[in-house]
């Protein structure tokens, strides 16, 4: 269903706090695939403080689908993407040259955006549209999940916690899927409202391998250490 706006800028603020959601499930879930491939190179490290990692690595994920439960809701008045495609197709005016000028008039590239970047097909927004609705098999899937584990807890499922995953299982590579398919409709519809493409990238994405060094530089020295005491000893014994 549509979200009621007044103007343009209300729906920018929409698209702007959408992506914020999927654009941050994206950047957790690159961390949580990172920390995991880590394991191949740092598993002495990690295994230093393996409750911490564990942890950590489960937060990452469970912000990631917490994220994209919301992005992808079916709930009929909150912020999600069947919504807000719902509301471009009330409001594609937004999208006429005019407006798209007005809104970039400062930017001095203004000419060229505007003879280039397109407006919103009918037909592929209801492509879009479908394809975040709950008819889709693996949208479907996440809101059982949300349904019943993320956002409530189902007490048939909490006494048979086997049950949702056998019935309805979540994997890894559908998360990846669903995060692609909604950054890329969010970019499609960003980039005609005013020429912005979000990226998923963070600097400092690969902050904890400064940690995992450091813990390993710390493990070399403990372990010369207790090597040079042995050998100390060695010698004492000789004499």
């Amino acid at each position: 269903m549509e979200i009621q706006v007044r103007d343009s800028a209300e729906f920018g603020a929409l698209l702007e706090a959408l992506a914020d959601e999927l654009v941050t499930a994206r950047i957790h879930f690159k961390l949580y695939q990172d920390l995991r491939a880590s394991y191949s190179e740092y598993a002495n490290e990690l295994n230093q403080s393996n409750t911490f990692w564990s942890l950590t690595v489960a937060a990452h994920l469970d912000a990631t689908i917490l994220r994209l439960c919301k992005a992808y809701d079916q709930y009929p008045t909150s912020l999600n993407l069947r919504n807000l495609l719902c509301t471009i197709c009330e409001n594609l005016h937004f999208f006429d040259e005019p407006n798209f000028r007005d809104r970039l008039k400062g930017n001095p590239f203004v000419d060229s955006l505007a003879a280039n970047t397109p407006k919103p097909d009918a037909a592929q927004l209801q492509k879009d549209i479908e394809s975040v609705s709950s008819s889709d098999s693996l949208v479907k899937k996440l809101t059982i999940w949300r349904n019943n584990y993320y956002s409530h807890l189902n007490s048939r499922h909490a006494l048979n916690p086997d049950t949702l995953a056998r019935r309805s299982p979540l994997s890894v590579s559908d998360i990846d899927e669903l995060l692609t398919a909604g950054v890329e409709i969010l970019n499609r519809y960003s980039h005609m409202f005013n020429a912005n493409l979000y990226s998923t990238s963070i600097v400092g994405r690969d902050d904890y391998k400064s940690i995992l060094n450091a813990v390993r530089e710390s493990v070399a020295r403990y372990e010369a250490g207790i090597e040079e005491e042995w050998r100390q000893l060695g010698v004492k014994a000789e004499n």
